[in-house]
């Protein structure tokens, strides 16, 4: 943590409650590792709030973590802790798979959401799945959100990440690690594109910049 401060650095989000990836092959005592990682947590915000550093806690699906599944444990988990620069995290694959509404879900976090990613349902960029775009642009809207946004998207296998998040498949379906400037900016054109849609109009293709989404994120 004092090592982030000295960097300049003013947040760092993940799993950092518990360990990750679980193993599940052993028991699970979420009602005790709960209480205990408040503790700790409590022990780690005593740094942040010395050092300037916010501790986002991401909520994860069910088959990465258990401790925090949801927006609304998520907050519980923050509020128990009571340190300002300790807040939620939350992330649009995850929601996907946890939440019974994702603008529902950003709206639960309110003032706690500390930081957010956005990554397709299928862990693609933005713009290839089935993500309720617009939906998570009112809702961070109505709650006043204005930090970070951070893309996420995992499309290659190989590697301890592709092996502890599960990806058993290309989903970039060959593409280069050495993509030009223009292509990575495709994602981020389809949300300028969100950003100026009317409530009555349609979601851009990311297509449409002229780059295929396919070859962005490798």
């Amino acid at each position: 943590m004092k090592r982030h401060y000295k960097l300049d650095v003013h947040l760092i989000g993940g799993g950092i409650y518990s360990y990750w990836p679980v193993d599940y092959s052993r028991p699970i005592d979420k009602i005790g590792d709960w209480g205990r990682s408040v503790e700790g947590v409590r022990e780690v915000a005593k740094v942040a709030e010395d050092c300037g550093v916010d501790y986002c806690l991401e909520a994860l699906n069910r088959f990465e973590g258990y401790l925090l599944n949801t927006a609304e444990e998520a907050v519980e988990f923050v509020r128990q802790v009571e340190s300002p620069r300790v807040k939620v995290m939350l992330d649009t694959f995850h929601m996907n798979i946890e939440e019974d509404s994702i603008g529902g879900a950003i709206r639960t976090a309110g003032p706690r959401l500390g930081h957010f990613h956005v990554v397709e349902c299928n862990r693609r960029v933005p713009g290839k799945g089935r993500i309720p775009w617009l939906e998570i642009r009112d809702a961070l809207k109505d709650i006043g959100y204005d930090r970070m946004v951070v893309m996420e998207p995992f499309v290659r296998m190989g590697g301890k990440v592709g092996s502890d998040i599960k990806v058993w498949r290309d989903l970039s379906r060959g593409a280069s690690l050495r993509i030009p400037a223009v292509d990575a900016l495709a994602p981020h054109r389809f949300f300028e594109g969100i950003l100026r849609l009317r409530p009555c109009e349609s979601l851009p293709l990311v297509e449409a910049v002229g780059v295929d989404a396919d070859d962005v994120g490798a």
